[in-house]
Formats: structure tokens, C-alpha cells, sequence
């Protein structure tokens, strides 16, 4: 083609095809191996089901919270509820399966299982932690808190049991019973929330500080309306953990009164099959 010449239109598009080709086919690999979600787009969506998030609870999930994890909605979501797991059955490589491990409902754990989980946390895998599950060892009934021994929970964990100094108890501090309790979102763009500010909860509450390495999502504003005093954090992220991710319920996701956890549950198990550090 001479200087000055064009080339005709029909000619520009036809080079584009190649190109254009590759575009589509780089998109469906991505969504047929899980790297782009592309179950909710139209027509195409049904080629494409969502991802699959495989779930173990370590201990004993609540019956409301098993019930959500089991549910329809959240099945179609691609959420795929494996068992509860008892601590001692918890060896290097048993949790290598799964994209969210959740301790709930056991406070005691051997000191091999809670290794176990910290160390596939550093590797890349996403934690949920419930209440006081796993805040005690079985060989040394005095002791509590995450971080005992090295290389521990206390690593993955972004909380401090309240009340405790040195691995001992040092005031009543810890679990107290609610009844009509209400939590209110502080990182209101955070993706776990997607719109959600609040809702009302009864059971049991956590009580916790958040360590260096942790951000407060939300914090229970109050209890049978009553304000809190001190503080009481509700949920906590951690942060820096290189691949790996830590969130932290102070109450159980599965007791709230409305249906606004339904929500928050599905969110952050969506959030953090994709999230980093």
C-alpha cells in the first residue's frame, strides 16, 4: 500500500478477528477454570456455573449456621459445605481440599491441629474464626488464647482473648450471653456488606481486642439496648498475611434474628475466595 493510501474498512476489521478471538477465548478458560465469575451473565451464564468454595468446619458449626451453609441458595452460589471436623482428625494435608476453613464450637483444640490450620492459612488458605473455638489447649488446662506456643494460631488469628495476661485469666472478660443484641458496620463499603449496616443478633459474644494486624469491620453497638461499655468488636480482619486470610466473628453469623446474615455469610465466603492478605 502506497503512502497516503487507507486501507478499506472491510480489510481493518478482518485484521481485528484474530485478536478478537483470542479475547473470547482467554475469557471462556478463565471462567471455565474459576478465575472470572461469569455465572450471573446472561445466556452465557448457564456455560458457566459459579465457582465452587469448599468449606470444612473445624470443631462443630451451630445447627443455624450448618443449616445456611447447607442451604439451596447457597449451594447454587457454588458453596459446598464438606462436614464438621473433629480437632484430633486435623494432620498435615487434610486441609489442603478446602477454600474456607471455619473453627467454631470447639474451644479446646490440640496443639497439632491449631499448627495445622495456621500453617494452611500461611499457605494461602482463608479462616474463619467463631467466638472462642480453639482458645484453649487440651494439654494444659490453665492456658488460653490463640497465641500459645510458637507458630500457632496467634499468628493467623488478628484477636486477643480480653481479659487474659500472659496465657492466664485475669478478670471475668469472655463470653457473655445476648439477647437482643445489635452490631453496626464501620467499613460500610467493605464487599462482606454489600449494602448490609446492621441487623440484630441473640446468643453469645466474644469478647476481643483487635491485635496490630487486624481491622475492625464492625463492633456491637449495644445489648437489650443497652450501649456497650467498654468497646465490643463484633467482626475483625486481618491484614498482612501475605496470601492467606483471618475473619473474626465475635458472635455466631448463623443466630442473628434477621435475615440480613443470610446475606453477610454468602458475601464474605464469596469475598474471600478471592481475597489476599
Amino acid at each position: 500500500m502506497k503512502r497516503g493510501q487507507y486501507a478499506a474498512p472491510g480489510k481493518a476489521y478482518e485484521s481485528l478477528i484474530p485478536l478478537i478471538l483470542i479475547v473470547i477465548l482467554g475469557v471462556f478458560i478463565a471462567g471455565k477454570f474459576g478465575f472470572l465469575n461469569l455465572s450471573s451473565v446472561p445466556v452465557v451464564g448457564t456455560l458457566f456455573p459459579a465457582p465452587m468454595i469448599k468449606i470444612a468446619v473445624v470443631g462443630r458449626a451451630s445447627e443455624p449456621f450448618k443449616q445456611m451453609l447447607q442451604s439451596e441458595d447457597f449451594r447454587i452460589a457454588g458453596v459446598q459445605y464438606a462436614a464438621d471436623l473433629r480437632q484430633d482428625f486435623i494432620v498435615p494435608g487434610v486441609l489442603d481440599g478446602f477454600d474456607v476453613v471455619i473453627l467454631q464450637g470447639a474451644p479446646v483444640c490440640d496443639r497439632t491441629a491449631r499448627k495445622v490450620i495456621a500453617d494452611r492459612i500461611k499457605a494461602g488458605g482463608k479462616l474463619i474464626v467463631v467466638g472462642d473455638a480453639c482458645i484453649r489447649v487440651n494439654d494444659d488446662p490453665n492456658a488460653i488464647g490463640w497465641d500459645i506456643g510458637i507458630g500457632s494460631l496467634g499468628d493467623v488469628v488478628p484477636v486477643t482473648y480480653r481479659g487474659v495476661l500472659f496465657h492466664e485469666v485475669v478478670n471475668a472478660r469472655g463470653n457473655v450471653e445476648v439477647s437482643g443484641g445489635k452490631f453496626r458496620v464501620v467499613s460500610v463499603d467493605h464487599p462482606m456488606f454489600n449494602g448490609i449496616k446492621n441487623f440484630a443478633f441473640s446468643g453469645t459474644v466474644t469478647e476481643v481486642l483487635p491485635n496490630a494486624n487486624a481491622k475492625v469491620l464492625a463492633y456491637i453497638d449495644s445489648i437489650g439496648g443497652r450501649p456497650t461499655s467498654p468497646a465490643t468488636f463484633g467482626i475483625i480482619e486481618s491484614q498482612g498475611l501475605l496470601a492467606g486470610k483471618t475473619l473474626y466473628f465475635g458472635f455466631d453469623p448463623g443466630t442473628t434474628i434477621t435475615g440480613g446474615s443470610r446475606n453477610m455469610v454468602l458475601n464474605t465466603l464469596l469475598y474471600l475466595k478471592g481475597a489476599k492478605g
